[in-house]
């Protein structure tokens, strides 16, 4: 059984510089949207403590 893809309407992406915290730990990948983080400042993955930086990521509706 074949299944034909239809045409679908994408929206443009959108990036621009987001503020975010990343984790200060060389071996943790962690980060998140400053919009979306907690109170306690500390990766959700390892614990460590997190700065604050500047990415470029899609916008978020």
């Amino acid at each position: 059984m074949y299944f034909s893809k239809k045409q679908q309407d994408f929206e443009e992406v959108i990036i621009e510089n987001t503020v975010v915290f990343s984790c200060i730990s060389d071996t943790c990948n962690g980060w998140m949207r400053k919009e979306f983080a907690t109170d306690a400042l500390l990766c959700p993955f390892c614990g460590n403590d997190m700065v604050e930086e500047v990415r470029e990521l899609p916008r978020i509706k």
